[in-house]
């Protein structure tokens, strides 16, 4: 293993809604990334004229989800009233909390089109406490995502705070999410306050700590260790400091195992807040 990487999970492909995904956490050697408890990287795909990507109804507790794109546009709802459309740079946070619907879909403008979509989607697991607060949305549009530059290379924090800047979307626990648009020469150093670090690399040619990371794998960085990222192309960085073991089951995140039970009982029979105008269909409890 190279130096400063404690571990490289690779890309295991996963069905969801109409789509496939790459899932890189969970992993069975490594649940977590300081919060981050899931992530999924979708794309790049070509979507012909007619298609859509559709992900209906489906509930959630005891976390906060983030959607990032690269490529393409989507449209979210959910059970809050937030109806937002996200594109590349932009950030869709939406905090489950007590318990949430939502769906996320084709932009109805680009069906008729042949269009492209990449992205990223994570979730994070939210700290004691705060495990089952109100749910509510937060969205910040690309301009507002604050940017630095290294060099010929370009650092956009999305979620929490590094490199001396900070995102209107703060996060639930200290946090990190970040993309690194690397144009070769210097390399950018990860400078993040945060107790563990990862680095994916979406797009390119991109190396951490001059050792390749091939595209849509992640890199587990060592604790403590001073790291870099260089290259050409696309890579986020994603960390904070853990919150304390957690349960998760489909789609539900916890500490109690009784709340995901609950959680079960209630999404089965319909007791989760509905989403206005879009709950029809509504993805069905897994039966395991």
């Amino acid at each position: 293993m190279s130096a400063g990487i404690e571990m490289r999970i690779e890309p295991r492909a996963r069905r969801v809604g109409s789509g496939s995904v790459n899932r890189l956490l969970p992993f069975r050697a490594r649940r977590t990334v300081g919060p981050f408890i899931f992530a999924d990287l979708f794309g790049p795909e070509e979507l012909a004229a007619g298609t859509a990507s559709n992900i209906d109804a489906h509930p959630h507790i005891g976390l906060s989800t983030v959607t990032y794109l690269f490529d393409g546009r989507m449209v979210h709802r959910d059970s809050t009233g937030a109806v937002q459309s996200i594109e590349p740079g932009a950030v869709n946070w939406m905090t489950a909390g007590s318990g949430v619907a939502h769906t996320e879909r084709s932009h109805p403008d680009d069906v008729p089109l042949d269009r492209n979509v990449h992205g990223l989607q994570t979730w994070v697991a939210l700290p004691d406490g705060d495990e089952d607060v109100a749910p509510s949305f937060e969205h910040a549009d690309a301009g507002a995502v604050p940017t630095v530059t290294v060099g010929a290379s370009t650092i956009r924090v999305a979620v929490g705070d590094g490199w001396g800047l900070e995102s209107p979307v703060s996060g639930s626990s200290p946090l990190v999410l970040a993309e690194l648009s690397l144009a070769g020469g210097d390399t950018v150093p990860i400078d993040v306050d945060v107790t563990e670090r990862a680095v994916l690399a979406v797009a390119g040619a991109i190396t951490v700590n001059h050792a390749p990371l091939a595209a849509g794998h992640l890199a587990v960085l060592e604790p403590g260790h001073t790291v870099t990222v260089g290259g050409v192309g696309t890579a986020m960085v994603l960390g904070g400091d853990p919150v304390g073991p957690r349960r998760i089951w489909w789609n539900y995140v916890h500490s109690d195992p009784e709340r995901i039970e609950q959680a079960k009982a209630d999404w089965a029979e319909q007791r989760f807040p509905l989403v206005p105008g879009d709950h029809e269909p509504w993805v069905p409890l897994p039966s395991s």
